[in-house]
């Protein structure tokens, strides 16, 4: 997908990037497999989806994903989850997929897995993102604390709607994967677009994968997600 700042999807897309990084999603440092080729992180990162898991006329590109570290309002989001806030900025060594496009480029989906020093802190992970409180929390921080930072990075001209953070439809998925979607708009040069972004997560042992999908203008089709995480889930 193109990224000019021409280009109102691309705005879109790298909006919903941001929101990504602002909760710790898409945490994993680029290139982690080819600098570990021998490392536990290097054997999670065959989990990763390919292109040829996706649907015919995709294409990939580089990952979008930046470094980890911590995210404004963590500790406001631990409190509200009842969580130590260590579980919030976990950052574990990650392998990272590129990103693949839709031919329309309308849909993006993104990979990840990561390995931490326990199946308990992976677990721990893993209950955040499924915690009951965690959609509430979400929209609060998206819309508080985090709000300010988020739109620094969008650049003159841009304009960030309110967040909403809900669940999706559990048929959706593979079985055992806990998910959120953030829903907002993006205006660009007077063009507004709705951004549906969902994060999707699961985990075995001491390894967890992530999978985000990002869907401009409409939701992201249930039976793609559905494919994608079960195939993703299947090598775990």
């Amino acid at each position: 997908m193109r990224r000019s700042g021409r280009n109102p999807a691309g705005i879109a897309l790298a909006c919903g990037v941001a929101l990504v990084l602002a909760v710790g999603a898409a945490s994993s440092p680029a290139g982690a497999v080819a600098t570990a080729r021998t490392s536990p992180v290097a054997t999670a990162g065959k989990a990763l989806l390919r292109l040829t898991d996706m649907p015919k006329g995709w294409t990939s590109s580089k990952s979008s994903s930046g470094g980890g570290g911590a995210f404004p309002g963590s500790s406001q989001l631990a409190r509200c989850l009842g969580v130590a806030t260590s579980v919030v900025t976990s950052n574990p060594p990650s392998a990272t997929s590129p990103d693949f496009n839709s031919a329309d480029g309308l849909l993006t989906v993104s990979d990840s897995a990561s390995v931490y020093s326990s199946a308990a802190s992976a677990r721990a992970d893993y209950e955040s993102l499924a915690n009951p409180k965690a959609p509430s929390c979400l929209t609060t921080l998206m819309n508080g604390t985090a709000r300010s930072q988020l739109v620094g990075q969008l650049g003159a001209g841009t304009h960030l709607g309110k967040v909403a953070v809900t669940r999706a439809p559990a048929a959706d998925f593979a079985p055992s994967t806990a998910n959120f979607v953030m829903s907002f708009p993006v205006t660009s040069q007077g063009t507004t677009l709705k951004v549906q972004l969902t994060v999707t997560d699961y985990v075995r042992g001491d390894e967890e994968q992530t999978l985000t999908l990002t869907a401009i203008g409409a939701s992201f089709p249930g039976s793609l997600s559905r494919h994608l995480t079960a195939v993703a889930a299947s090598r775990l």
